[in-house]
């Protein structure tokens, strides 16, 4: 197996130098939306604005005080380029042989190409990287591995960080190169909790890992220990085809928000009320019902702190009425009267829409009529749009829905 993994460099902030006609490895730029306040988060920065010391995903407030361009998101150009670099891609592999992991990374899939062209990896990797720079203006960095999980390594340990963009690993070459980086979280697949329990088993490096049993690591975490155990030796069976034919059965969903403002203990529930309603909406149209919620409140960091709590419903139930009346105990039980930043609503236990059973206490008849409104109501939205149809509370100064139905992801679209 030969697969590419390929990564756009400072991808929104790349883009916004291009349209700029800047270079992003001479200008001091940042991806941010000043509208929401010096405590937004930055979304990307310029290699060149990094070399200082700055990183992405700070807030405004922390950009060293100099000249910066601070550009505001376009989500919608920024997809824009993103099937365009796709669009090279297809050049030189079949779709079924392209995993798009994120906007601004995919994995590519060589095997079965290199007797086609009669080229060596190294030699195809510098052709889409060329493609790439001159069909869009923006910089590709890659890494080559004999499977996917080393190719990303490659790409995230070593080619961002050398002058061509460009790095290969083979298992030898991974025990060279990778085993002893420190901290793990360095590793793909290994985030700043695992990391915290691996320390407790005094693993602190993929060697360290390595030569773990792999009877103690699927004791300690299940299936994800014996991926740990082949990572460590820089194996994995994972094909470019059956990643990106995966799709993971949801047993959960909901929506949340971080606030543009602080909300008081009153004002939230104005986007409380928005929420249950789109989580209803969204339940009657996709013809399931849930048994379980959870609400998540986070107060402002001057304060820090907050709650998120789960709650199992006596019945199965889509109904926007039932679901609200149980987020709010919730949040009656366990709310502060301070500050609030951020909201979160979601529903679980998730089973098909026929099996909802009456009780006693269940009025059929209003249930069924207030299930066919909101399966109306989600039919409206999808034709013509979030707004086209919604509560009045979201006419209210505090509520949110009309401001977020111009966003993609969150971020402003044009």
């Amino acid at each position: 197996m030969v697969v590419l993994c390929i990564d756009l460099k400072s991808f929104y902030a790349s883009v916004e130098c291009v349209l700029r006609g800047l270079n992003p490895f001479t200008t001091d730029l940042a991806v941010a939306d000043e509208r929401r306040g010096r405590g937004s988060i930055v979304l990307a920065v310029t290699p060149h604005l990094k070399k200082s010391g700055v990183s992405s995903r700070c807030r405004l407030y922390q950009l060293p005080n100099k000249d910066i361009i601070v550009a505001r998101p376009q989500m919608k150009k920024y997809i824009e380029y993103s099937c365009k670099v796709y669009e090279i891609y297809l050049r030189y592999v079949a779709k079924e042989d392209i995993h798009v992991y994120s906007i601004d990374e995919a994995f590519l899939d060589l095997t079965h190409y290199l007797k086609y062209y009669n080229a060596a990896p190294l030699e195809i990797c510098q052709r889409i990287l060329k493609d790439i720079y001159n069909g869009t203006g923006l910089t590709a960095t890659c890494g080559i591995g004999d499977n996917m999980f080393l190719a990303k390594v490659a790409l995230d340990c070593l080619a961002k960080y050398r002058s061509d963009n460009i790095a290969y690993l083979d298992q030898n070459l991974f025990y060279q190169y990778i085993w002893d980086i420190r901290p793990l979280n360095n590793i793909w697949g290994i985030g700043g909790r695992l990391v915290k329990r691996l320390a407790a088993l005094d693993i602190y490096s993929l060697r360290d890992l390595a030569s773990t049993s792999p009877e103690i690591l699927e004791k300690e975490f299940g299936i994800l220990g014996l991926e740990l155990y082949q990572h460590a030796h820089g194996k994995d069976a994972t094909t470019v085809r059956a990643a990106r034919s995966y799709h993971p059965k949801s047993k959960t969903f909901g929506h949340g928000q971080v606030l543009l403002e602080d909300y008081n203990y009153k004002d939230i529930r104005v986007i409380m009320v928005e929420l249950a309603a789109e989580i209803a909406t969204e339940l009657v149209l996709r013809r399931l019902c849930c048994q379980e919620i959870a609400l998540g409140i986070g107060y402002s960091k001057k304060y820090g702190g907050g709650f998120y709590r789960q709650m199992k419903l006596d019945k199965k139930t889509n109904s926007y009425k039932t679901l609200l009346t149980a987020f709010e105990k919730i949040y009656v039980n366990n709310i502060k009267d301070l500050p609030i930043r951020n909201i979160s609503l979601r529903v679980g236990k998730l089973s098909n829409e026929e099996f909802i059973q009456s009780t006693l206490f269940t009025d059929t008849q209003n249930e069924i009529k207030e299930r066919n409104l909101y399966r109306a109501i989600g039919e409206i939205r999808e034709k013509h749009g979030k707004t086209a149809v919604r509560l009045a509370v979201s006419n209210t100064e505090k509520a949110t829905l009309v401001k977020r139905s111009i966003l993609i992801g969150g971020h402003n679209a044009e």
